[in-house]
């Protein structure tokens, strides 16, 4: 399931015009990410895994939780 997040995690980051295959994520973003994809799954079970990803990367991408 994780590869399957992770390539789901690619696809979106491509969007904003980053390309995880020249310009990959550092573990701990990596892990980050994945971190909150299974909280956000917690939170709301219903919820489709794209939408998840699509949150998770806007908000790493924008830096909304300051972490990055």
């Amino acid at each position: 399931m994780e590869q399957l997040l992770l390539k789901k995690v690619q696809n979106s980051f491509l969007q904003y015009g980053r390309n995880l295959n020249i310009d990959p994520l550092l573990p701990e973003e990596k892990q980050w990410i994945l971190e909150k994809l299974e909280k956000a799954k917690l939170k709301d079970p219903s919820a489709e895994w794209y939408e998840l990803v699509e949150d998770v990367v806007y908000d790493y991408v924008t830096n909304q939780d300051g972490e990055f």
